[in-house]
C-alpha cells in the first residue's frame, strides 16, 4: 500500500510522521494544509522532521487555503508549532505541483493501492475531490484524525480540525470514497504515553527519540492543562498506530453530519453499514507497546 500523509505539523503530527517512517510505511508524499500553524511554519516543520529522519519524501503545498480564519493552535504546539525548538530554516525544497494535484495524480498512478492519512483540516482532499470527483473511486482508504463522538455527551466537542475547515470536512464525508476511517478526538486524548517515559528518551541514542523528547514538553503541559493527563496525549500517533496494527482501534460504521454553520460540530449516528467508520474503543496497552517499540 502507498500512503500520502496530509499534515499540519504540529508536535503530535511530527511524532506520528516519525512513527510512520520508522515503521517503513511506503510514504510517497507529504501534503501540507494550514491548521496548527501557518503554511510557512508548517513547511519549515515538515522539513525539520525530514532532516531528523534523513528522509527524502517529497513535499507538496496547498493551492488553496483553509476556509475559515480560526486561530492557529500555537497555544498547544508553541510559537513555531514544534514546541519552540526554533529549528534553523531547512534548505529542502517543496514541489511545484500543488497538494491537490499531487493527490489526484497519485490516485491515478496507484489506483486501488493508495491510502490518504489526514492529521489536520481536510482542505487538500476536499480541493482534490472538487477538481476531480472521480478520485473517490480510485482511493482505497482515507484515515482521518478528527471529529468527535461521545455518546454520553449532550453536545459534541468542538474539534479543532473540523473547526478550522468544516466545509472541506463536509465535502469529504459526503463523497463516495470507498472507506473512511475516523479516529476521534475522544479516542485521541485517551491514548497517552506516560510523562516519565517521554523524559527517559533524553538518554536515547536514537535521533528520532531524542527529537521527540525535545519537542514534547509543550504538548505534555497542554495535555495536563486541558485533560488532566500526566503524559503525552497522542491523537495523531494513535492514527498511525491504527494503520500499523489494526487491532489497536475498534471501528463502528456510522453516518456523520457536519454542521457547517456551527464550526467544529459534527453529529454521529452508529449504523449497521456505511463507508464511514468511527473509532469507538482503543487498546491502550497495545498502543503504548507499539509506541515504545518505535521510540526507545
Amino acid at each position: 500500500m502507498k500512503y500520502i500523509i496530509d499534515t499540519d505539523p504540529g508536535i503530535d503530527d511530527a511524532i506520528a510522521i516519525m512513527m510512520a517512517y520508522l515503521s517503513k510505511l511506503d510514504i510517497i508524499g507529504f501534503t501540507l494544509a494550514e491548521g496548527n500553524a501557518n503554511l510557512e511554519q508548517i513547511e519549515n516543520n515538515i522539513k525539520t522532521i525530514e532532516d531528523v529522519l534523513k528522509s527524502d519524501i517529497k513535499i507538496y503545498k496547498s493551492e488553496k487555503s483553509r476556509h475559515t480564519k480560526s486561530d492557529y493552535a500555537l497555544y498547544v504546539h508553541g510559537k513555531d508549532g514544534l514546541g519552540d525548538v526554533m529549528a534553523d530554516k531547512s534548505q529542502r525544497q517543496t514541489e511545484k505541483i500543488s497538494a491537490e494535484d499531487f493527490i489526484i495524480n497519485a490516485s491515478k498512478q496507484y489506483e486501488d493501492n493508495l491510502t490518504i492519512i489526514c492529521f489536520g483540516p481536510l482542505t487538500n482532499l476536499a480541493n482534490a475531490i472538487n477538481k476531480d470527483p472521480e478520485i473517490a473511486k480510485r482511493i482505497t482508504r482515507v484515515v482521518i484524525m478528527g471529529l468527535s463522538y461521545d455518546p454520553k455527551a449532550k453536545e459534541p466537542y468542538h474539534e479543532f480540525n473540523l473547526k478550522v475547515d468544516p466545509l472541506s470536512a463536509d465535502i469529504v464525508l459526503k463523497s463516495n470514497l470507498k472507506e473512511i476511517l475516523i479516529i476521534t478526538h475522544e479516542c485521541g486524548i485517551s491514548a497517552y504515553i506516560e510523562k516519565e517515559y517521554i523524559e527517559s528518551l533524553k538518554h536515547s541514542d536514537n535521533e528520532a527519540s531524542l527529537f521527540l523528547n525535545k519537542i514534547a514538553k509543550t504538548y505534555i503541559d497542554f495535555s495536563y492543562r486541558s485533560y488532566k493527563v500526566d503524559g503525552l496525549t497522542a491523537p495523531d500517533p494513535l492514527t498511525i498506530a491504527s494503520i500499523i496494527n489494526p487491532k489497536i482501534i475498534t471501528f463502528t460504521p456510522c453516518k456523520v453530519k457536519v454542521d457547517v454553520k456551527e464550526k467544529g460540530l459534527s453529529y454521529t449516528q452508529l449504523v449497521d453499514s456505511s463507508n464511514i467508520k468511527i473509532s469507538t474503543a482503543i487498546n491502550l496497552k497495545e498502543f503504548q507497546k507499539l509506541f515504545k517499540t518505535i521510540f526507545k
